[in-house]
């Protein structure tokens, strides 16, 4: 049996145009030594929240870097120049299962 929300319990859920008051986004370091611009991490970014430079090198995409700390960057990264700093957090109603360590992309 399907539980639904009052329209009161309906307002408070996590709303993603309320960053910082409903959530925090996630959060990634990328060693600039190490990143050797390959781009895997971009195109493995389902948030698209990495870029690259000017330098070749890979960042977070200073406007608004959505990262949903999914670590498929993490896992891809033939260099071992990306770490998971931050996971995104919700501040009300969603419960959190382990994430374990990141691993390499499933294949299709």
């Amino acid at each position: 049996m399907t539980q639904s929300l009052k329209l009161r319990d309906r307002m408070k859920v996590e709303s993603f145009h309320k960053i910082g008051e409903d959530m925090t986004l996630g959060e990634i370091h990328i060693d600039r030594e190490k990143c050797k611009g390959c781009g895997n991490c971009v195109i493995a970014c389902a948030g698209a929240a990495i870029e690259l430079d000017m330098d070749n090198k890979a960042r977070l995409i200073e406007s608004l870097p959505f990262c949903m700390s999914c670590g498929d960057c993490v896992a891809i990264c033939p260099e071992n120049a990306i770490e998971l700093v931050d996971f995104i957090r919700f501040m009300h109603y969603y419960r959190y299962l382990d994430r374990g360590e990141p691993e390499w992309p499933r294949k299709f």
